[in-house]
């Protein structure tokens, strides 16, 4: 069976467009403007990644580095004050290692390395509160290396209450104003963030 030459001369010709003899010919297409941005709808519009993470990543880093140098620096000392002094030197380089480990995290625009950084902050904040309660018996070891008599224990026991009292004051402070830098990328709008989570 051979195929209808009257069949091939139904089919519908393609609409072509062009330019002859300074004409155009084809069927124009109409374009829906949106009134609310002026631009033709279906447009898409691609913005940056806001830079806060990155910005923030890396002054975390560069924080903890210095923390570790200043953490070296003070080795020898550390370790002739004796065991409490060294374990707190530890915990502190190991929060230090955890906020490094984060702000790389931040400068890859991973919500995972926000929540270590603020895991470490709140870390500190423990610690410090904690060592603030070692004070008083810091305080009476020093009375009695130093032999002081009972007037001089008593004004000794009433720094005792303003050290603790602005110790903690400042803990809080310092590290809620840390906490809330370290969570500046979280309040941007067009963080680039991923969905990444600490747990889960």
């Amino acid at each position: 069976m051979q195929p209808d030459d009257n069949q091939s001369n139904d089919a519908p010709e393609p609409i072509s467009i062009g330019v002859n003899d300074n004409q155009l010919t084809g069927s124009p297409q109409s374009i829906v403007i949106d009134p609310t941005t002026g631009l033709p709808q279906n447009v898409i519009i691609i913005e940056q990644p806001s830079s806060a993470s990155n910005v923030v990543g890396i002054l975390v880093i560069i924080f903890s580095v210095l923390m570790i140098i200043g953490e070296v620096f003070t080795i020898g000392t550390t370790l002739a004050l004796g065991g409490f002094f060294v374990a707190m030197s530890i915990l502190n380089l190991g929060i230090n290692g955890g906020l490094i480990a984060g702000g790389i995290m931040m400068t890859q625009y991973k919500k995972k390395g926000i929540h270590i950084c603020l895991a470490m902050i709140v870390a500190s904040a423990i610690i410090g509160m904690v060592s603030l309660t070692l004070v008083p018996d810091m305080l009476d070891d020093i009375a009695e290396e130093e032999n002081m008599d009972d007037e001089e224990r008593e004004e000794l026991e009433a720094l005792n209450g303003a050290v603790m009292g602005v110790g903690a004051v400042f803990t809080i402070v310092c590290n809620g104003i840390c906490g809330l830098i370290v969570a500046i990328p979280l309040m941007v709008s067009n963080n680039g963030l991923d969905d990444s989570k600490l747990f889960g």
